[in-house]
């Protein structure tokens, strides 16, 4: 009797739109988090309209800032990853 063959795993990645919404959404929701931390617990409830301006607008400034350090350093880690397993798949061949 004969076994049933397990199908390989896909060697493909996601496709480019699929990646760049999970990274995008990722991105929004760090974001998201990061700003509502800072309005909350540092920067307080504005007195006027302006106030609330500047506030949202450094909130903004700061958590774009750690959502794109971020994108850049889990791009970093993905690339040197790959490069490392190329470099494996390569010492194998030899």
């Amino acid at each position: 009797m004969t076994t049933p063959s397990t199908p390989l795993p896909a060697t493909n990645g996601p496709s480019a739109m699929r990646a760049s919404l999970i990274s995008g959404l990722t991105g929004g929701l760090m974001g998201a988090v990061v700003s509502a931390l800072i309005n909350y617990a540092l920067i307080g409830v504005p007195s006027s309209a302006t106030a609330n301006a500047l506030n949202h607008a450094l909130s903004g400034l700061i958590s774009g800032f750690a959502a794109g350090f971020l994108g850049l350093r889990a791009h970093q880690r993905k690339v040197s990853a790959a490069a490392e397993t190329e470099a494996e798949a390569e010492r194998a061949d030899q």
